[in-house]
């Protein structure tokens, strides 16, 4: 199975080959305070948008336990998204496929833009008065189950990045 590592460079060459600016989550975006290292994986620019982004690796399935598990760095909304998702989830009526997509769009990367300017600071090249909307990128053959996620959470999708490299990114908001 491909490593993290590999795979976050093919989300960054997909979003620089479509002219984004990007700007990695632990090389180039600072954190700030006891959170500091809660952060989004990256940050890409084009136009007047900024995109806060997560990338889930091949590694880390949307079946995962610990997705599911509240954490203390959690705000409360980020807590009961990740609450609400469990129990629908035991009650049969989401799939888990669904649901871990589900935590990371309502959840996580909402939790990231609620978090810019007390856990991290945008880059310094990006306009404060910039549209700030979410990016959301894994493996191509999560595409359909991603897809539903985004659906269920009543995200509008701005635009599919897949060049051929295995890797897929949502930009929504």
């Amino acid at each position: 199975m491909e490593g993290k590592n590999e795979f976050y460079k093919k989300v960054e060459e997909a979003l620089r080959s479509k002219g984004f600016d990007y700007y990695d989550g632990d090389r180039d975006i600072p954190g700030k305070g006891r959170q500091h290292s809660n952060k989004p994986d990256y940050i890409a620019v084009k136009g007047n948008n900024v995109y806060i982004g997560e990338i889930k690796s091949p590694a880390e399935g949307p079946k995962s336990g610990s997705w599911r598990q509240v954490q203390k760095s959690d705000t409360k909304e980020f807590a009961a998204t990740r609450t609400e998702v469990a129990k629908r989830e035991k009650e049969g009526l989401l799939s888990p496929e669904i649901g871990g997509h589900e935590i990371i769009i309502c959840g996580q990367i909402a939790d990231y833009v609620r978090k810019i300017g007390i856990n991290f600071d945008l880059p310094a090249s990006v306009s404060r008065n910039m549209k700030i909307m979410m990016a959301y990128s894994m493996p191509e053959s999560e595409e359909r189950n991603v897809e539903e996620a985004l659906s269920n959470c009543r995200k509008t999708i701005h635009y599919k990045i897949t060049i051929g490299n295995g890797s897929i990114t949502y930009l929504f908001s």
